[in-house]
C-alpha cells in the first residue's frame, strides 16, 4: 500500500505546476479590465487611471488597461496637466494601439465612443460609454463623468468578488 500513495504522491507533484499554470491564466484573466477609445490618450486613460486608484482604494485586486483603436504616439499636454492636477503621473506609461490579445485576455472591456465591431472579439463582456462628455473641453466635467461610472464599474466588481467567495 505505501507504494502505491507514493506513486499518487508522485503524479500530484508533477500536476501541480500545470494546474497552477492553468489557474494563473484564467485568474490573470479575471483581472484586467480594457478601456478602449480612439487614441487612447483621453477618456481610456483617464478611465484606466481612476479605476486603477478606486479599486487599491476599496481593496479590488484587478488591473486596468488603456488602448486605442488609433492610439496616438504622446499623451496630449492639456490631459497631462489635467492628470498632474489631480496628483496623477504616468511615469513610464506609453499609448498603446489595440491587439487582439488585449480583447482576449480582458475580463471585460469598457468602450468609449469607437464601433462595436472594434472590441466585437472580446472574450469577456463589454459596455459602451459612448457619449461621456468631452475631456479636451471641458477636463473636470469630463473627468467627473468618467469617474461615476468607474466607480460603480468597481464597486459592482467588488460586490461580484463577495460572491464568488462565499
Amino acid at each position: 500500500m505505501p507504494r502505491r500513495s507514493n506513486i499518487a504522491g508522485l503524479a500530484m507533484l508533477m500536476l501541480t505546476p500545470a494546474l497552477l499554470g492553468a489557474q494563473h491564466a484564467a485568474t490573470s484573466r479575471d483581472k484586467t479590465v480594457l478601456f478602449v477609445c480612439e487614441h487612447g490618450t483621453v477618456k481610456s486613460l483617464l478611465a484606466k487611471v481612476l479605476f486603477e486608484e478606486y479599486a487599491k482604494e476599496v481593496g479590488l485586486e484587478m488591473q486596468a488597461v488603456s488602448r486605442g483603436t488609433r492610439a496616438d504616439s504622446v499623451v496630449p499636454t492639456w490631459m497631462l496637466q489635467g492628470l498632474a492636477a489631480d496628483k496623477i503621473t504616468l511615469g513610464t506609461w506609453r499609448p498603446q494601439t489595440l491587439r487582439p490579445t488585449d480583447l482576449q485576455t480582458a475580463s471585460m472591456v469598457v468602450s468609449f465612443d469607437v464601433p462595436p465591431t472594434a472590441t466585437a472579439a472580446a472574450n469577456g463582456p463589454r459596455a459602451q460609454w459612448d457619449g461621456t462628455p468631452s475631456v479636451s473641453k471641458d477636463y473636470a466635467n469630463g473627468r467627473d463623468a468618467i469617474k461615476v461610472r468607474v466607480h460603480q464599474l468597481v464597486d459592482s466588481l467588488k460586490r461580484a468578488e463577495g460572491t464568488r467567495r462565499r
